[in-house]
């Protein structure tokens, strides 16, 4: 017997069945209502991602964090784009971002190596959550890390750091001029604000000079010929901005 369509009691278009939720939940191709469907028809690997799901989050209940991810990297082998997983991945790898101090594998700590971490954590888990979910579930992870964001954001334009009251901002060039106050830097921070992040290739750069920053200005600092070099060529930069 031939395969019948799944047809939409709304619109009579196709109910998209391929890539169902692990509740068992399609939706249709054109007006996007959603049915449930795994009660008339059999996907394959949906019952083991949907109980590997389940262990995955009594793992993390349990405070296994490492049982847990390995549990949410195997149900996205079987649904690469199961939110579910891919905002569990965020939940534990934010977690241990937290429990090392947000250090990174260089030994820098600190309010800019600490939004480095966090940018990054949360551009590889919680955006593709983001992305996958369902518009109601994708809002609530956006409030979910509005902290994390906000607190990026106020690196980014050099706020104080209000626990540790220090400064943040560019590290090599403070570094290079020995001041995070003084004219020069300023100039350099207004430059990434209201240009560079502007642009889609100045993002990545700001995002790849928050990654290499604080490395390489612990070797500049012990380094006056490096430090003479980097300030004529951030000399240049400043003239023109």
């Amino acid at each position: 017997m031939a395969l019948q369509s799944a047809v939409c009691t709304n619109c009579g278009g196709n109910i998209k069945v391929d890539d169902i939720d692990l509740n068992g939940f399609g939706k249709c191709e054109h007006c996007k209502t959603p049915f449930k469907v795994i009660d008339v028809i059999t996907i394959d690997g949906l019952p083991t991602a949907k109980s590997l799901l389940i262990a995955a989050n009594h793992s993390m209940e349990d405070g296994n964090y490492e049982k847990a991810v390995d549990l949410f990297n195997e149900i996205l082998t079987i649904k690469p784009n199961c939110h579910e997983a891919w905002w569990g991945l965020y939940t534990c790898n934010a977690s241990f971002d937290k429990y090392y101090g947000y250090e990174d594998k260089y030994g820098n700590k600190g309010p800019m190596t600490k939004a480095q971490i966090m940018t990054n954590t949360l551009q590889k888990y919680a955006y593709r959550a983001i992305e996958y979910a369902p518009k109601d579930i994708a809002d609530n992870y956006r409030s979910e890390i509005k902290e994390s964001l906000d607190y990026v954001e106020s690196v980014k334009r050099g706020d104080y750091d209000k626990k540790t009251n220090t400064k943040t901002g560019c590290y090599i060039a403070t570094v290079v001029y020995g001041s995070y106050s003084c004219d020069e830097v300023f100039a350099l921070r207004k430059f990434r604000d209201e240009y560079l992040a502007k642009y889609p290739v100045g993002r990545w750069f700001i995002r790849f000079y928050y990654m290499v920053s604080p490395y390489l200005a612990g070797k500049i600092n012990h380094s006056p010929k490096a430090k003479k070099t980097i300030k004529k060529l951030l000399g240049l930069v400043i003239k023109r901005v």
